[in-house]
């Protein structure tokens, strides 16, 4: 893919400059009369504008012009990750080359993006802030790839090991500035997160918490975290779902995928943040020692819960994970998960629900993902909801609240209930929209890498807010 900005100055006439290529990229004419024949986009609204792009780049071919009038840098931005979004295709060729090879050394093969040469012809902003925002797009749209490489990838050549092989190796990538560690088995275990390692107890190989630190703001600004949820597999446990159930649960793993690759995004565009991504990873299976209906596991808060369903095993992996990181110094989190089949329900495939503990966090986020054209829709939490979780005769609370309903605002109070005071936290379940189940128009089948936009623009506006307090 090649991307391309025309400035057009106050009488309309354009200078064109060529930003970044993804990719070998074709070759066109750059102006006059040798200029090959450009199909045109002329967008009345910022969504028409946003799916026209995706249209465009699942064309994978040929030359577009994009006309965008009076275009801002975030516009930009988004506009160019748009046509990352409908380029991507998984290439499963590259699977035959993968067996028993670091993931992260082939992420570039595995996404194709064609070879489409796309010119923006803009107003209203300077050469160098469309340059900039362009590659803002272009890197995005690159890590959102990355993410949905991840999460394509068959369960057996991506465990949770090969997922903290990928974390150390994009630690190294990223360089000074970001620091890595992994938590292995032993080392959870003396720490006391019950919850991650009973949902790992049906698989013999090593649960995980993975976590990347990077301290790009100032000492005195507070620390921001990004939790993901990182089942590489989910059986559903011994509640085993059925074979239609079953199916994509490779996919159980696209909030932590989404996770890192926001880190990287906004390690790479130097987004001054204090930041820190923990990836809570395991996988939820049936063996001797798999968790049972009825157990009583201790968290790493120190607060019991009673399973009453070991297919609700999200939530146990991700709480140990919450409590991690607030030790760990963050005083406002966003989590991301593919979480509850309610939300799904309750929303259908295009919208994730959000949930939050203070409403000004929550009418950031939709804002955000207003902005990254990425639908999302609060849902309730609060006392009535919490309720529900408070019937165990044997421990604080349960994992499950059942024939009850709300189970997207169940989940969520379940997590909240691992949330310290004077902690800021937003939660996003993304069961429905975390992937494409039939292609589409504007994007390939598979994991679609949905709330890493989202996230992203949330981040940067809590950057420049920071700038201008």
């Amino acid at each position: 893919m090649k991307i391309r900005i025309e400035i057009s100055d106050k009488r309309g006439n354009p200078t064109e400059r060529e930003t970044v290529l993804h990719g070998a990229g074709q070759e066109a004419p750059v102006c006059g009369a040798g200029r090959a024949a450009a199909q045109e986009i002329r967008a009345r609204s910022r969504e028409e504008l946003f799916a026209a792009c995706r249209r465009a780049g699942r064309a994978r071919a040929g030359n577009w012009r994009i006309f965008v009038d009076a275009a801002g840098e975030s516009l930009l931005q988004e506009a160019v990750r748009c046509l990352y979004d409908g380029a991507y295709l998984f290439r499963k060729d590259c699977l035959k080359e993968l067996a028993g090879q670091p993931v992260f050394a082939h992420r570039d093969a595995l996404a194709d993006c064609g070879s489409g040469v796309y010119t923006f012809v803009l107003s209203g902003l300077s050469e160098e802030a469309a340059l900039a925002a362009a590659e803002r797009g272009r890197l995005l749209g690159t890590c959102k790839g990355y993410a949905r490489s991840l999460g394509n990838l068959p369960n057996n050549y991506l465990h949770a090991k090969q997922m903290t092989d990928y974390v150390r190796a994009l630690a190294e990538a990223l360089g000074e500035g970001v620091s890595c560690r992994i938590l292995d088995h032993e080392a959870l275990e003396r720490l006391g997160c019950g919850a991650l390692l009973a949902v790992n107890r049906g698989r013999k190989e090593e649960a995980f918490l993975a976590a990347l630190e990077y301290s790009g703001g100032e000492q005195t600004d507070r620390k921001l975290a990004l939790v993901g949820k990182g089942l590489l597999f989910d059986s559903g446990g011994y509640h085993l779902k059925s074979i239609s159930g079953m199916n994509g649960m490779k996919f159980d793993m696209c909030g932590a995928a989404g996770v890192l690759e926001v880190f990287e995004f906004l390690v790479r565009t130097r987004t001054p943040v204090n930041l820190i991504a923990v990836l809570a990873l395991g996988e939820n299976l049936i063996g001797p020692e798999a968790v049972k209906m009825g157990d009583v596991v201790t968290t790493l808060s120190g607060k019991t819960v009673e399973v009453y369903n070991t297919d609700a095993e999200g939530r146990l992996a991700l709480c140990d994970a919450l409590t991690w990181v607030q030790r760990c110094g963050a005083s406002r989190i966003v989590d991301l998960a593919t979480l509850t089949y309610s939300a799904q329900a309750a929303l259908g495939d295009e919208t994730g629900a959000l949930f939050g503990n203070r409403d000004a966090l929550c009418e950031e986020m939709k804002s955000a993902a207003e902005a990254a054209d990425e639908a999302v829709w609060r849902l309730p939490t609060g006392e009535r909801y919490h309720r529900l979780l408070e019937w165990s005769i044997c421990a604080d609370f349960a994992n499950y609240a059942p024939d009850k309903g709300a189970g997207a605002s169940v989940a969520a109070c379940f997590l909240e209930n691992f949330i310290e005071p004077g902690t800021d936290w937003l939660h996003l379940d993304i069961v429905g929209p975390s992937v494409i189940r039939s292609a589409t128009e504007e994007m390939a089948e598979g994991a679609s890498g949905f709330g890493i936009a989202s996230i992203a623009a949330y981040v940067q506006a809590q950057a420049r807010s920071q700038k201008n307090a």
